[in-house]
């Protein structure tokens, strides 16, 4: 979402108590994570609990120690039933969709997040 955002002047919380990750220690210790065993998992089948209950009310708020915020889509909290299914450990790179999207003969559209330059695919940093 925040990168849907980028060059609008979105910035990060200043209140509250929020710190920016250590980006330099977090990806140490991805780097040192073991490559898993197999490429995908297997989850489910289980009933999971989405969203929450937002009051709109808060929204105004510097008080965020309590508060939670949401999206309008994103409440009420509500029960799913997701049955069994397959997905990689790992997230998909760039890279790898790009092979996918080339692949699909445009089946799927290019992100929103990339743009075509020059013939080349690049990724924009200005988004609509």
């Amino acid at each position: 979402m925040l990168v849907q955002r980028a060059g609008t002047g979105t910035i990060p919380p200043s209140v509250g108590g929020f710190a920016t990750p250590c980006w330099e220690s977090l990806t140490e210790v991805w780097n040192a994570a073991p490559d898993p065993s197999t490429a995908t998992v297997t989850l489910g089948p289980a009933t999971v609990e989405l969203g929450h209950d937002d009051s709109e009310a808060d929204d105004d708020s510097l008080d965020v120690k309590d508060h939670e915020f949401g999206w309008d889509n994103e409440h009420p909290k509500h029960k799913v039933d997701v049955g069994e299914f397959r997905i990689e450990w790992r997230p998909v790179t760039n890279g790898q969709f790009y092979e996918y999207w080339k692949a699909a003969e445009g089946k799927v559209s290019m992100p929103k997040s990339w743009v075509m330059q020059n013939g080349n695919v690049m990724v924009s940093h200005v988004l609509e």
